[in-house]
C-alpha cells in the first residue's frame, strides 16, 4: 500500500448493501448490536455509511465534466 497524502492506519472494511436504509437496518438490527461489542472493545475504528454510484455511472464523464467546469 502506498498512502499519498495524509496519514493511513492500513486498515478498511467494506460491506454493500442494496441501499442505505438496508445498511442502517443491520447497523440498527438486535444481531449486530450483539456482537457490537466484540468490535469496540478490540479494534479502534470509525464507521461511516456512504452512498454508492447509480448504476451506469461513469466516472470519465464525471471527470470531463469537473474539467469542463475548472476550466
Amino acid at each position: 500500500m502506498e498512502v499519498l497524502e495524509g496519514e493511513w492506519p492500513g486498515y478498511l472494511v467494506v460491506i454493500g448493501f442494496p441501499d442505505i436504509e438496508k445498511a442502517r437496518d443491520w447497523y440498527d438490527s438486535e444481531a449486530y448490536r450483539e456482537i457490537l461489542p466484540l468490535r469496540t472493545k478490540h479494534i479502534t475504528g470509525d464507521v461511516i455509511l456512504a452512498e454508492g454510484v447509480a448504476p451506469g455511472y461513469d466516472p470519465a464523464d464525471t471527470a470531463a465534466r469537473m474539467r469542463r467546469q475548472a476550466g
